[in-house]
């Protein structure tokens, strides 16, 4: 251990590198006859002296620093000055005598320093002390300091001297109301309730803000009683506290001549500009369901920016609010006007109100609109409408043209037909949209036929699978996959042997998820192993790995595909091994790590990690001397993994 006179004697020392390594052995080696000797290093030009210093009285600490720093509280080099504050805020409260008694020095600064100090503290001994200061103190800093101190020490012991100092001006009213806040004891709401008179209109906004924050109930009929009395935007800023306080749900608990009244608070705080004000307005009238805030919330709402994040986010949370209030006839008085950020805004909230009111008002208006409009009535009508709609819907696919509105409309019948009457009609309709020109309306219009499960496309699905386009070859076997695999297994033998890549692929698709992987099933798949096309093959192994399959061990052919010459097919069949925690598949990954493939081998450390068992864990252990970084990452999850499933 290192002497401390030796260290002493190093302070001596011109040497800045001497000096710094000297104060940092005292800190370390609690000498603490060299705290004289640190606090002069303290002054010492050089920084990193300073910082050694520094953090070596913080170790120290005692009565003996403390003694030792409040001299410098009067240095001319406010970077002195400074650090010896912040030493003092960590280790004051070992003599907090020492620095109470500085509370009544001479010097404004040294009780401004002092009143900051104390607030570090956390010991209550200060508190009647800077409520002393507060009270009492001829200079407004000082006061001002000592109100933000005790906030800082947050004990309800000075909440008394802080309601006292309301009456104190302006620049002390600030840091007491933020104290209270902090504080936040019910003594106080009387107290600042009654300041709000005396107060200029700053400091009586910050009291409502505050009070709205304390969030105590005790205030509400308090502030209920100064709406009538206070200016617009004074009363604004308690309507705000009062719906921050009740939370919205319990303004329906206020008596019924309060409530009319409020309502009418709260139509008004609309008009505000803070966006605080407006929101909680919105709020209360929303959980008030006052229907006449409708037409003025909207034409309010209607002035923001659908583009800005931020914006988005509002208009989400007002359309929410006017669902809540739940009247549709304003709706439709704003449904006839042309402003289409009002239209926009109408839409978004009917399609959060379900029901044949909001379906009939949707669909009246769907032809007075441009396409854009008209896209986004098509995605509200889906949410709310019911039966009622579907004449309007099936008109739709005879008169328009945009792929938006197609699709939907066709999502939305398919998705409402009764499986247990006569769907033939719609299901002839919505066939003839495989000859689509978009290939994602020909898509939807396949999962609408699908959904729908009606026999009577059987037939045009076999005619479409005689077809020399491979694309309708494609969608002809999906959709007999899904409406009888028993009867149509044949045809989905004779399309995974088709010359093109898409048919084979989808008659894969058609085998497994849509028909069930049977023996017969598996039995015609197993051979696209071999296909010429590494998508058809990739399909296939992608397939396997996320069947859930029963009645067939899929692991061989996954283990054959390890030996793949394409690696995504190889990675594919590794995820797949590893989901299904194919056991006997380890040996076959392990030979893969000698492999030079990074990603290869990445995935077979998370294949190992969730197979488990001893033999994975003992391969990924082995592997933690690897020199690749990434690979090493990839091993230590793949551990945590496995140990997770041992333990569970």
């Amino acid at each position: 251990m290192t002497d401390c006179p030796e260290v002493i004697e190093r302070f001596h020392v011109k040497d800045p590198e001497v000096l710094r390594e000297a104060a940092q052995d005292a800190g370390d080696f609690g000498c603490e006859e060299a705290i004289p000797g640190l606090i002069i290093l303290l002054q010492n030009p050089n920084l990193g002296v300073q910082e050694a210093a520094d953090l070596a009285l913080r170790q120290l600490g005692g009565v003996e620093v403390v003694r030792g720093l409040c001299p410098l509280l009067r240095a001319e080099d406010a970077q002195v000055r400074n650090l010896a504050m912040d030493i003092l805020r960590e280790v004051g409260n070992q003599d907090i005598n020492l620095l109470v008694a500085l509370l009544e020095d001479d010097d404004v600064d040294i009780r401004i320093f002092t009143s900051d100090i104390l607030g570090s503290t956390r010991n209550i001994l200060a508190v009647p002390h800077l409520c002393q200061a507060l009270l009492k103190d001829p200079e407004v800093n000082v006061r001002y300091q000592a109100a933000v101190s005790l906030g800082s020490l947050g004990f309800a012991e000075a909440v008394q001297s802080l309601n006292q100092a309301l009456s104190d001006e302006e620049w002390v009213q600030f840091s007491v109301i933020e104290a209270l806040l902090k504080i936040r004891d019910e003594s106080s709401i009387n107290a600042l309730i009654q300041a709000i008179p005396q107060s200029t209109d700053l400091v009586a906004s910050m009291i409502v803000d505050a009070l709205g924050e304390m969030g105590n109930l005790k205030s509400i009929p308090l502030l209920l009683k100064r709406l009538d009395e206070s200016p617009r935007a004074l009363r604004n800023k308690i309507v705000k506290a009062v719906v921050q306080i009740m939370g919205g749900r319990t303004l329906n608990l206020l008596p019924t001549l309060e409530q009319a009244n409020f309502k009418d608070y709260l139509l008004s705080a609309l008009e505000d500009e803070d966006e605080e004000i407006q929101d909680a307005s919105i709020s209360g009238l929303a959980f008030l369901r006052v229907s006449e805030a409708v037409v003025p919330i909207i034409k309010m709402a209607a002035k923001l920016n659908p583009d800005f994040e931020a914006h988005q986010d509002r208009l989400e949370t007002i359309a929410d609010a006017l669902a809540q209030i739940g009247s549709t006839e304003p709706l439709r008085l704003i449904l006839r006007e042309t402003d289409p950020a009002a239209t926009a805004l109408t839409v978004k909230t009917l399609g959060r109100l379900p029901g044949a009111d909001s379906s009939h008002l949707l669909m009246d208006i769907f032809w007075k609109h441009d396409r854009d409009v008209q896209r986004d009535l098509m995605d509200a009508l889906c949410v709310v409408a019911g039966d009622e709609a579907e004449p309007f819907f099936l008109d739709l696919l005879d008169r328009h043209n945009d792929g938006h509105v197609l699709k939907q409309a066709m999502r939305f019948l398919s998705r409402g037909a009764a499986r247990e009457r006569d769907n033939s009609g719609l299901a002839g309709k919505l066939f003839t949209f495989l000859d689509h020109p978009y290939p994602d309306v020909r898509a939807v219009a396949l999962e609408a036929c699908i959904s729908l499960g009606e026999k009577s496309l059987v037939e045009k699905f076999h005619q479409m699978f005689a077809s020399p386009n491979a694309d309708k070859r494609a969608m002809a076997i999906l959709g007999l996959g899904n409406l009888g695999c028993d009867t149509h297994l044949n045809v989905i033998r004779t399309a995974l042997e088709d010359e093109s890549t898409a048919v084979r692929k989808a008659a894969l698709e058609a085998g497994i998820k849509l028909c069930g992987l049977t023996e017969e099933v598996f039995k015609m798949i197993s051979l696209r192993l071999q296909d010429e096309d590494r998508d058809v093959r990739l399909t296939l192994v992608t397939l396997l790995g996320d069947c859930a399959c029963s009645m067939v061990n899929v692991a061989p052919i996954l283990k054959s595909a390890l030996s793949d010459a394409d690696d995504w097919v190889r990675i594919r069949a590794i995820e797949a091994l590893g989901r299904l925690k194919v056991k006997d598949a380890i040996k076959d990954l392990a030979p893969l790590l000698q492999e030079n493939n990074p990603l290869v081998s990445i995935k077979v450390v998370d294949a190992l990690g969730m197979i488990g068992g001893q033999a994975a864990f003992q391969i990924l252990l082995g592997m933690l001397n690897n020199d690749d970084p990434e690979l090493i990452n990839a091993v230590e999850d793949a551990i945590a993994v496995l140990q997770e499933h041992e333990e569970g």
